[in-house]
């Protein structure tokens, strides 16, 4: 079978009502895919060419995984099948029947590694040209926005937002609006944390560990549209939880058995619903850099657990708030 030869058109050219393109860009925006008002999920994004011509795009699509893995801004995505019309008198991009896309990394020098959920995928040494050529740039774009790097626990600042790249130990339903993930990234953070009872039939995974691997530990609690997504994640997995909140004080959480202290008090980690500034879970591929940054000091799956109710958080906090797992 001979190989499939692809024309690719600088977003500068796109003409409105276009049945089918396919485009390569940088990412300049982005949200997580989200649950649309149908059965479809639902993602947009932006991105930009040597032409700075910036375009918006939206991507429904009936499974989570066939959406493309961005995992910030300034990765490299090339879309298969796209169609453009109008909106608000900008040329948008759309996907249609056959769509497919894959992303790479967008730094210079990395790995040029394809992420994609597909079995099959066309890439050659065209492919190859066109991502470094994007990279290099994009490196020369000063006034393209680029995303801060991920803070570690380590360094995590009270009342912050920020995005956080981690593994997966364990999980438990908090609520119906309300997942506990149990999170770490071989830092410690340096703030007390409230602590969290659950039973040990309620949690995926291991139900404690051992008091030094808890004191590395994080309890994110997840909430409202993102409960969905986090359904799907197995302990095990590596995440990049974007635009997380660190709480302090006076922060509730489902099951809360006494009354929040005052400002000052330990940390709570929430990820609200919606999907401003990018908001969301997104599972890190293997090959990803901060992953295997992340392995070589991974817990999983050398665990210990025990089977007896247990008090979940950083030991010697002296906080006195427990939050209680509803089942």
């Amino acid at each position: 079978m001979p190989t499939p030869k692809y024309t690719y058109v600088r977003l500068d050219e796109l003409k409105a009502a276009a049945a089918s393109v396919n485009v390569y860009g940088v990412v300049v925006f982005f949200k997580q895919p989200f649950r649309s008002r149908g059965t479809d999920w639902c993602s947009s994004l932006k991105i930009v060419d040597q032409s700075n011509k910036k375009v918006g795009c939206t991507l429904f699509c009936e499974k989570l995984e066939d959406h493309p893995q961005i995992f910030k801004n300034g990765d490299i995505i090339r879309m298969h099948r796209v169609k453009t019309q109008l909106y608000n008198g900008a040329v948008t991009l759309v996907n249609t029947f056959g769509f497919s896309a894959v992303t790479f990394d967008g730094a210079p020098g990395s790995a040029v590694e394809p992420r994609t959920s597909s079995r099959s995928f066309h890439f050659d040494q065209e492919d190859r040209r066109r991502v470094e050529e994007l990279r290099s740039w994009a490196g020369g774009q000063a006034a393209l926005p680029r995303d801060a790097a991920a803070v570690p626990l380590s360094s995590v600042r009270p009342r912050a937002f920020f995005d956080l790249t981690c593994q997966l130990l364990a999980k438990a339903p908090m609520d119906t609006t309300c997942t506990l993930l149990r999170v770490w990234d071989g830092t410690r953070c340096p703030h007390p944390q409230v602590e969290v009872m659950v039973e040990p039939h309620a949690v995926e995974g291991p139900a404690s560990f051992s008091k030094d691997k808890e004191s590395l530990v994080a309890n994110v609690f997840v909430y409202d549209n993102h409960v969905e997504s986090a359904q799907a994640l197995k302990p095990g997995d590596f995440l990049r939880i974007y635009n997380l909140r660190a709480l302090q004080g006076s922060s509730k959480a489902p099951g809360l058995a006494t009354e929040p202290s005052e400002a000052g008090g330990p940390l709570i980690f929430h990820l609200h619903g919606g999907t401003s500034y990018g908001r969301g879970i997104r599972v890190l591929s293997e090959n990803c850099p901060d992953v295997q940054e992340l392995k070589r000091y991974s817990m999983w799956p050398r665990l210990d657990q025990d089977q007896a109710p247990v008090l979940i958080g950083p030991p010697g906090t002296g906080s006195g708030i427990r939050t209680c797992g509803l089942l």
